[in-house]
């Protein structure tokens, strides 16, 4: 934001200086300046994953800006959207200017607001706006950076509808123990009349003080650490006062890796005292593909129950029978079963929920799984579960492609500097101890500046790319080449004696000058070195690279060893 706002003033000082009549020193309606602000906004927001609108509130609400994610998110061009006003896109019409102004006289800060949205095909969206006030030039604008949560409305829509369909107290609460949500059933229970009177008060009023061993303190330990406080029994108060014995369960709401509240049922004892169970059977069963399975007193494990929606979600026939060990079989290799069935056996003796990724093999390919299962000891001695699947595959390959994102050189595709000093560093430690040697080369391209300077940077970037490739082809598998900076190159070669890494470095140095890329020609310098009896990686590596300056030092396209 602060650099938002310093850009801006940048061009003010420019805008100041303007001669054109038309602008009157205000650059927001300069039109010598408007392709520059254009482009200021386009170098902030341009690659922003939300969709960011500027709004003038002063102005009847014009739309004086948007990012290429708005345009793209509305359906209008650049031109068209700037012609707008915001009551053109809002389905309130003019009264949205209203709270427009109320936010723009806020101090500093974004805040959450939600409307409804048109699209230029007509579409509704539901949105979240996070709008806040900036002072740019010689008027206060409003920045908006647009949320669209339709899919999420809907599923609270269908969660509420839900929630206000069975007949025990469900209701929500964060870290601190302030509620989130109740359905009615919680507010009859509490003895108020509207889910507001409830909200605005914490679970401490309806539970007691927060003693280290109170019924308030086990119920915050499942929003705060994800323990699950499961069916025990507690005196919960109405809010005169009047106590009530109630079974009680609290679900930790899971976000990620971290715990962000908790989930709480509870059943009044002398009426409904079975009816927990089906509450909370029906949270941890949505979304996803619901399954139940039996565990006996030994350990054989079964399937008994797959909805209609798994043979779709798993890629299987229409008729195939779920709960058959015979189909089932297929989806995962036989490792994959034992560490499976041993993390619900382990899960099953406990009595605690269950939660694994998984990946499964199915017709269209590899699929990524989540599945999450509640268990509870049946009269039998059984262990029933009671769980949801759900497809996780989209998640994990952005996970892969961030990992592969951080370790790579995105110009050359080779290696880049961090994850290289991490390979450095286990060799040094293999031969530390194992005494297994290894040779570093790093080399450098002559007089690279110049060339860069001369033919221009997309030539010199051909250059490095053809360099790295030269490296790539000469490079056996277990080799690491890798992009050290600039137009420096490192290569660790394992298992290697220093006569070999010579050899394949004048290779190397030979290739790089007969691919000739440029009318010149290309030369690079390069050390080389083996790793001696105890010394560690740092040095190791400073002493080739003092053989690659020698190299410069002796005249350049040469090896020198270290």
């Amino acid at each position: 934001m602060e650099q938002f706002c310093r850009a801006w003033a940048e061009e003010d000082e420019l805008a100041s200086a303007c001669s054109v009549p038309e602008c009157g020193g205000m650059l927001l309606r300069c039109p010598t300046k408007n392709e520059m602000r254009c482009i200021v906004f386009d170098t902030l927001f341009g690659t922003n994953s939300a969709p960011i609108v500027l709004i003038d509130p002063e102005d009847d609400g014009a739309i004086v800006d948007a990012n290429k994610k708005a345009l793209e998110f509305y359906g209008y061009s650049r031109e068209a959207f700037r012609k707008l006003h915001v009551w053109d896109i809002n389905t309130l019409g003019r009264s949205v200017l209203t709270v427009m102004r109320e936010i723009s006289s806020w101090a500093g800060g974004h805040y959450p607001q939600r409307f409804r949205h048109r699209l230029a095909d007509g579409t509704i969206r539901d949105v979240q706006v996070y709008a806040g006030p900036m002072h740019l030039i010689d008027r206060k604008l409003l920045l908006c950076i647009v949320q669209d949560i339709t899919e999420v409305i809907e599923a609270e829509q269908f969660n509420r509808l839900l929630l206000e369909s069975v007949s025990v107290g469900v209701c929500g609460i964060d870290n601190a123990g302030a509620f989130t949500f109740v359905n009615p059933e919680a507010v009859k229970a509490f003895g108020l009349l509207h889910d507001s009177e409830v909200i605005k008060l914490g679970v401490h009023r309806f539970l007691g003080v927060n003693g280290e061993h109170s019924e308030a303190h086990r119920i915050l330990l499942a929003a705060t650490t994800g323990s699950t406080a499961q069916g025990f029994e507690c005196t919960m108060r109405r809010a005169d006062g009047t106590p009530f014995p109630v079974r009680l369960v609290a679900s930790p709401i899971r976000v990620g890796d971290g715990v962000q509240g908790a989930v709480l049922s509870f059943t009044d004892l002398t009426k409904e005292r079975e009816r927990e169970d089906q509450v909370a059977d029906l949270i941890n069963s949505i979304p996803g593909v619901v399954f139940q399975a039996m565990m006996t007193p030994s350990g054989r494990f079964r399937a008994t129950y797959f909805n209609a929606a798994a043979t779709g979600f798993l890629g299987a026939s229409k008729d195939a029978d779920l709960t058959s060990l015979a189909v089932l079989s297929p989806f995962l290799p036989r490792a994959g079963w034992i560490g499976l069935l041993r993390s619900l056996k382990k899960s099953g003796r406990w009595l605690q929920p269950w939660e694994r990724e998984f990946q499964i093999r199915t017709r269209e390919g590899k699929k990524w799984l989540l599945g999450r299962a509640k268990t509870r000891l049946q009269p039998s001695g059984e262990v029933a579960f009671t769980g949801v699947l759900l497809d996780i595959t989209d998640r994990k390959r952005l996970e892969e492609r961030l990992e592969e994102a951080a370790l790579t050189d995105s110009l050359t595709g080779l290696r880049n500097r961090r994850d290289f000093e991490q390979v450095l560093q286990i060799s040094a430690e293999r031969h530390s101890a194992l005494g297994r040697p290894y040779c570093l080369m790093v080399l450098d391209i002559d007089h690279f500046k110049q060339l860069n300077d001369r033919f221009g940077h997309d030539v010199g970037d051909d250059i490095l790319r053809k360099v790295a490739d030269i490296l790539q082809l000469q490079a056996r598998k277990t080799d690491c080449v890798a992009r050290w900076g600039g137009e420096e190159f490192t290569v660790l070669l394992p298992d290697t004696s220093l006569d070999f890494a010579s050899t394949l470095a004048g290779d190397i140095r030979r290739l790089v000058a007969d691919a000739r890329p440029i009318t010149d020609g290309l030369a690079v310098s390069i050390g080389v070195g083996e790793i001696a009896a105890g010394e560690d990686a740092s040095a190791f590596f400073r002493r080739v690279d003092a053989a690659l300056y020698r190299a410069k030092a002796n005249g350049r396209n040469r090896v020198e060893r270290a």
